[in-house]
């Protein structure tokens, strides 16, 4: 009986050591993993990396390794947003096409653009010496029709560009595009000839002072009261512009909303937040920008960053 309780007792211990063992050597496994740079599991598909070498040598405060990685990350690619495929817009059903130079989101029901999008340089506008076409016609890229010459004439409104013809003086082809129908909303002469032009105009002026600039243009389309010819062309009650300057250390945006109607005030006096401009259009404009740069530069503008010499 003695021997059988000593055999048990040796069996015990025995035991205890092996699960002792296990548990060290399973560790010692566990920590070799670690050190690994990647780990993968094959069967969910997840695949955890190590941070690089520049996220270990963040700064030791969470909140400033937040922010110097958010600062890197946003030093490295704004300038990258800056291309046609980049600042595509979202909001009200349309469709979107895209010519040379310049893209817009047509919408059937009224006939023109819900908004359009370009890329404005500086440079590029010191170069232009080209005169303007007036090759007004439909836009073969439509597949639904543009608006037509027909529903134009004899309506009292001009065919009122969006992306400005005057924006691209330095190339025939960009200039010719710029007179399809479908780049054309209907507008008062003396709105069009008047405060219109020179809202485009100080657009330029900016475009020559900060070098590369991403415009939007189009139509307020709510409580549209007027239609034009055989096609339905909405009479918009007032237009709107948004600027991005994508600068590295600086972005900064701004928006117009300028009301369909001869005015005598200066262009900076319809200076809006781009948030402004996307309650009242339910377009997202820039929406595919970091979060945070898109939420700080939309929400507020700094009307100092804005200021043209020669306007009030």
């Amino acid at each position: 009986m003695r021997s059988f309780s000593m055999i048990f007792l040796l069996f015990l211990l025995g035991v205890a050591a092996w699960l002792i063992w296990d548990k060290l050597t399973k560790r010692s496994t566990l920590e070799a993993s670690a050190q690994n740079k990647t780990f993968s599991d094959t069967s969910s598909g997840i695949q955890i990396l190590e941070p690089s070498s520049e996220e270990k040598e963040a700064p030791s405060s969470p909140r400033d390794a937040q922010t110097g990685s958010q600062s890197a990350k946003v030093k490295m690619q704004l300038s990258s947003y800056v291309t046609l495929s980049q600042a595509m817009a979202r909001g009200p059903a349309c469709s979107y096409v895209q010519h040379t130079y310049y893209g817009l989101c047509y919408d059937e029901e009224h006939e023109q653009p819900r908004w359009t999008v370009y890329i404005l340089r500086g440079e590029k506008l010191r170069e232009g010496r080209i005169r303007r076409t007036q090759d007004f016609r439909p836009d073969p890229k439509i597949r639904t029709q543009s608006a037509q010459l027909s529903d134009y004439k004899k309506s009292g409104y001009d065919r009122g560009h969006l992306v400005p013809a005057g924006d691209f003086k330095w190339d025939s082809i960009g200039m010719s595009e710029t007179f399809y129908l479908s780049n054309m909303s209907p507008q008062l002469h003396e709105f069009n000839a008047g405060i219109w032009e020179q809202v485009e105009s100080t657009v330029r002026a900016w475009a020559r002072q900060k070098k590369t600039l991403v415009v939007y243009t189009g139509p307020i389309l709510n409580k549209v009261e007027k239609r034009i010819g055989t096609s339905k062309v909405s009479v918009p009650p007032a237009f709107y512009k948004v600027v991005y300057h994508l600068d590295e250390k600086n972005p900064a945006a701004v928006g117009f909303i300028v009301p369909h109607a001869p005015s005598q005030k200066s262009p900076l006096s319809f200076l809006v937040s781009v948030d402004s401009v996307e309650r009242v259009t339910g377009i997202d404009f820039f929406y595919k920008l970091p979060d945070d740069v898109e939420e700080r530069i939309e929400r507020r503008f700094e009307r100092a960053q804005w200021e043209v010499k020669g306007h009030r």
